[in-house]
């Protein structure tokens, strides 16, 4: 299995942004902010966390979107995997990821990297 590039960008309330890069090479980048300003975090992904991403991102399926319901709040969940010419997009809203249970899985992968 090989790991695909990964964007994945969580936007709140607040000005609360997560982003989180990772190319092929299993290098990545991590954004973090809200009002405050934090310092990106760079590094190289383990074996084991290549593999558990290759084998989440194996499991995605067709590109989708769930957004929230009129009055709702909360976090939006943008994932691209791929690059421009194979890029598959979803777009979930973090009331409803529990319906997507292997999207949820392969947000908890990155949310721990």
């Amino acid at each position: 299995m090989s790991l695909s590039h990964i964007h994945y960008r969580v936007v709140g309330e607040d000005d609360y942004v997560l982003e989180i890069e990772v190319t092929p090479t299993g290098a990545y980048r991590i954004d973090s902010g809200d009002h405050t300003s934090h310092e990106p975090r760079q590094g190289q992904l383990n074996a084991a966390q290549e593999g558990e991403l290759s084998r989440l991102l194996a499991n995605l399926g067709e590109p989708k979107s769930h957004h929230p319901p009129l009055g709702a709040s909360g976090f939006m969940t943008e994932l691209t995997v791929g690059d421009a010419t194979t890029a598959r997009h979803y777009q979930i809203w973090s009331g409803a990821l529990s319906e997507h249970p292997e999207i949820a899985a392969l947000v908890r992968a990155l949310d721990v990297i």
